[in-house]
């Protein structure tokens, strides 16, 4: 589809707005299936199936991507993309058609036909991890830390033994009460294994049990002394450190929306954010939540150039952009009001509603 002027009517008066081609930068996800159980993983309060990739919807997302002059693509989403036996293939051939490409990975599955794949054909690798420590690696994730490390150094080895620069490593950490220690340690470690950036991102709790591990709920939580912290060690170890908000702010600012991105999970369907990408239950300043995926529609079905330009869609990124939601999280009728227990509508009349989203606030990190 052709770019073009759209002019729509937005609540009040009339907005126009030019519409892209499509997403700059888009998200595929290989499988919803994952070789961990990570005890804060969304997975764990889903009841969706489990499935792979097929290489028909690959392909398909392939030729749209191009069609609409798509510039990054990151293989990531709610399971591990290194276990879908084809995700290889699917790097090398979004290479081999001119796209930048990252991987969202927890680092087991490189072997060695999986490191020489990075090496080759992607500029970034980001790689899950939350802790420095065996013991408290194996508590939360429940796997080998030692192993994670090893596979770690293997890849900064292949960089340097072929004088690349890429893959760019990086970690992501999420951040807890039973972890939040070892992030200024993790910084020393990320320096010794060659990786260049740490993006630290708050919980959002999937269980009652994990509330307590919320840090941005804690009254009297040293905030200042993590920041400061961190801060040192990063300038100390030249390892670039990427903090999240620990209280509400007035801005609210989605980064899928202000980065041009969308989502495209195993089965086609093209969510906007990582947020909305399944269906889930989580808890959000103690309110139960019920999300519900969000999909603007199939690509086996339209486009992507279609569904990325159609009103609906066009209508949802205007309103995030612009933030025309309320704010749930801190309005004093949060754990009262019935509006607050799912994000399919809000006290404006939104569907759906981004009006608690902790990404929007910065308490939860976007992986962009």
């Amino acid at each position: 589809m052709k770019s073009k002027f759209i002019l729509e009517t937005f609540n009040e008066g009339y907005v126009t707005a030019k519409s892209s081609k499509g997403p700059d930068i888009l998200f595929i996800e290989p499988t919803t299936r994952c070789n961990l159980n990570c005890k804060m993983c969304f997975r764990r309060s889903w009841s969706e199936k489990l499935g792979d990739m097929s290489e028909k919807i690959f392909n398909r997302v392939l030729d749209d991507a191009i069609e609409c002059n798509v510039k990054f693509i990151w293989f990531a989403g709610w399971g591990e993309p290194l276990l879908n036996p084809k995700t290889c293939e699917f790097i090398e051939a979004a290479h081999e058609r001119g796209f930048e490409i990252g991987v969202n990975t927890n680092g087991f599955l490189i072997d060695d036909d999986v490191l020489n794949n990075l090496i080759k054909f992607t500029k970034r690798v980001t790689i899950s991890i939350d802790a420095a420590t065996p013991e408290t690696y194996g508590d939360i994730r429940g796997s080998d830390f030692r192993r994670l490390i090893e596979n770690i150094k293997a890849i900064h080895k292949a960089k340097k033994e072929s004088s690349s620069i890429y893959p760019i490593l990086e970690f992501a950490f999420t951040i807890m009460k039973s972890n939040y220690r070892e992030l200024i340690p993790l910084l020393k470690l990320a320096e010794q294994v060659g990786v260049g950036r740490v993006i630290v991102s708050n919980v959002i709790p999937v269980s009652r049990e994990l509330l307590d591990e919320c840090l941005y709920t804690v009254d009297g939580f040293n905030v200042e002394s993590l920041v400061d912290g961190a801060t040192f060690k990063s300038l100390e170890t030249n390892v670039g450190v990427r903090l999240p908000e620990f209280t509400l702010k007035t801005e609210r600012k989605c980064m899928f929306i202000e980065n041009n991105a969308a989502c495209i999970t195993w089965n086609g369907n093209v969510a906007p954010c990582y947020n909305f990408l399944h269906t889930y239950t989580c808890y959000i300043y103690g309110v139960e939540k019920h999300v519900k995926q969000v999909s603007f529609g199939n690509i086996a079905e339209k486009t992507l150039g279609e569904i990325w330009n159609s009103i609906d869609y066009i209508r949802f990124r205007y309103n995030v952009r612009f933030f025309r939601f309320p704010s749930c999280s801190d309005c004093k009728f949060h754990e009262l009001c019935d509006f607050a227990v799912s994000n399919e509508m809000d006290c404006w009349g939104n569907t759906p509603t981004c009006a608690d989203c902790l990404y929007g606030r910065g308490i939860v990190q976007c992986p962009i």
